[in-house]
């Protein structure tokens, strides 16, 4: 997996942000949204986003 990879294109944020997100406590959609941003302007990535959160919470 890239951690590099950007998920969210209107944020910048990548898959290591969301992966920080999640070791930092953040284990729900709605908190990584909230700590990184990710899926709160179109929402287009809200499904990639989902995904990742639960792989990275596992």
């Amino acid at each position: 997996m890239d951690l590099n990879e950007t998920v969210c294109f209107c944020g910048g944020v990548t898959v290591g942000d969301i992966k920080a997100a999640v070791e930092a406590g953040n284990t729900t959609l709605e908190a990584v949204k909230a700590a990184t941003g990710a899926s709160t302007h179109c929402g287009g990535c809200e499904d990639k986003v989902a995904e990742l959160v639960r792989q990275f919470v596992g």
